[in-house]
Parts: structure tokens; C-alpha cells; sequence
């Protein structure tokens, strides 16, 4: 006969925590990062000129501000003068700016921040596009700044602090990569228009070669990438297209030549170009 034992009685089910709804995401701003930031976060879309439209921001709201520079202070200062969204927080989207343009929100009693993709938007671009690249965060509290970091990896995207005191030459460099890598292409295009060529034939020519620089700069870095006359050490070849430049009409390209010439030295110099072929080279660049 069996012993009698006490039924162990099972603990009632644990409640399953609801999950908390994440706060609401809004963009205010049609621009071209705006509508691409917007896609890849799950942002509302708001017109940035007629944000009134977008009222009311949800409990907990992230607004991020997609219009230019000079309208970031002026727009902040309207929203601070709004009963803001308990709990929520503002962000620009500007490289070149800190938080001191989102003060006014931030008298207000809310978190601000900044969230910068360091890549370019010349049309609307799908959320891969963010895939890679590097986003300068920023924010005044250590909570929306984990919360800015963790949105940028949601995006496959590579985030860094960048504050205030870093801006001006993070932003600086970014304009040299972007901006001005389209200008030395048009003086590029110009130089080849000089011998007959169109522009739209001179681009078709000189983007394979550009892409492929990109890829050795991924894959030999710097100063390994740099390739040429100047890194050879030979300077007969720089003095005779310095010279041609100059015969066929001369200005900015010379001008370009010269200055990106003299940096690409320093870069042959690092990776070895002895002495004597440098001193050479900067007597063909300074003529």
C-alpha cells in the first residue's frame, strides 16, 4: 500500500508583463533626409513648415527636427511654447550643430539631442541606405543618449558621440569627403571638356576610376591608396600637366592641382617616398 505524500500544489502562472508600447516617432520636415529617415524609423511624417498639422504628439514622443540649420532655434522655441508630450524629447538632425540651438526645449524640462547620418541624401533613399554608415549622437541625458545609440545600430548603422566642441571639424571634414569630392570631379570634367570631351563623357570616364579609389582607400586605407606621379617621385609628369593646365586657360584647376598636389606629398612622404624625389616634387608644384 502506497504512503500517502502531499500534493505539491503548482505556483499560479506568473502575468505576462504587457509589452510597453514604444513611443511615437515624428519628423518634422519633407526634406530629403526627413522622408528617408522617416521610412527607416517608422516616423510620422509632419510638414516642417505647418508642424501645428502633426498636433497632438503622442505621450513619450520623439520629434525629430529634418529642416535646415537656421530654422532649428526658431522651431525649437515654438515647440518649447507647447505643454510638450510628458516624457518626450527633441532631436536635430544637423552635423554642424549642438544642442544649444534646442535650449528653449530643454528650459522646458525635456530631453534634447542631435542624430547626424554621415551620408548623403541627394534624393529620397531607402533604409539601406543608412546600412554602414556613421551617425554622430548627441543628447543631455545619458538615458536618450543610450536610446539615440541603440536607434542607430536598429538601423545597421554605426553610432558615435560627436559633442559640441567636436562639430565644427567633424562637420568640416564631412563637407571635404561629400561636397567638395563633387567639385574636384566637375575640375576634373573640366580639364578633359579642355581637350574636346563632354561633361557627360568625362563623368562616364571618371567614375569607374573614383570608384575604385574609394575601394582601395576600404581596402589599403591611408596612406596605401595613394597612387600617381607624386607618390613614384616623379616630378617631370607633374611640371608638364601643371604646364598644360596653365597654356589651356589656367584658373581653378591649377589652382587645385597645386593645393590637393602639396597634400597628396605629405601623404607619399608618409608611406615612404624618400627625400630628394619629394623636394623635387614640391619644386614642380611651387614652380
Amino acid at each position: 500500500m502506497r504512503s500517502w505524500r502531499p500534493s505539491r500544489s503548482r505556483p499560479p502562472p506568473a502575468r505576462r508583463k504587457s509589452p510597453r508600447a514604444s513611443p511615437e516617432r515624428v519628423v518634422l520636415g519633407r526634406g530629403r533626409l526627413g522622408q528617408s529617415l522617416a521610412r527607416a524609423i517608422g516616423g510620422r511624417l509632419v510638414p516642417g513648415r505647418d508642424w501645428r498639422a502633426g498636433l497632438p504628439f503622442g505621450k513619450g514622443a520623439r520629434i525629430f527636427l529634418a529642416v535646415p540649420d537656421p530654422a532649428i532655434a526658431p522651431l525649437a522655441a515654438e515647440l518649447a511654447e507647447l505643454p510638450l508630450p510628458e516624457g518626450g524629447a527633441v532631436m536635430h538632425l544637423s552635423g554642424a550643430l549642438g544642442l544649444a540651438p534646442l535650449g528653449a526645449v530643454a528650459e522646458a524640462g525635456r530631453d534634447v539631442g542631435s542624430f547626424h547620418p554621415l551620408q548623403s541624401f541627394p534624393v529620397v533613399r531607402e533604409p539601406e541606405h543608412f546600412r554602414g554608415a556613421l551617425v554622430a549622437v548627441d543628447a543631455s541625458s545619458p538615458r536618450l543618449l543610450g536610446e539615440l545609440t541603440r536607434l542607430a545600430r536598429t538601423l545597421g548603422s554605426r553610432p558615435r558621440r560627436v559633442p559640441p566642441e567636436e562639430r565644427t571639424l567633424y562637420h568640416a571634414a564631412a563637407v571635404l569627403a561629400s561636397n567638395y569630392l563633387v567639385a574636384l570631379s566637375a575640375q576634373a570634367a573640366e580639364v578633359l571638356g579642355r581637350a574636346g570631351w563632354s561633361r557627360p563623357e568625362a563623368l562616364e570616364a571618371l567614375l569607374p576610376l573614383m570608384n575604385g579609389v574609394l575601394q582601395n582607400l576600404a581596402v589599403a586605407g591611408l596612406p596605401d591608396a595613394l597612387i600617381g606621379p607624386i607618390r613614384r617621385g616623379d616630378p617631370e609628369t607633374v611640371a608638364r600637366q601643371l604646364g598644360e593646365l596653365k597654356a589651356t586657360g589656367g584658373g581653378i584647376p591649377v589652382e587645385v592641382y597645386r593645393i590637393l598636389g602639396s597634400a597628396a606629398l605629405e601623404l607619399a612622404r608618409e608611406a615612404g617616398l624618400d627625400e630628394e624625389s619629394a623636394r623635387r616634387i614640391e619644386e614642380a608644384l611651387t614652380g
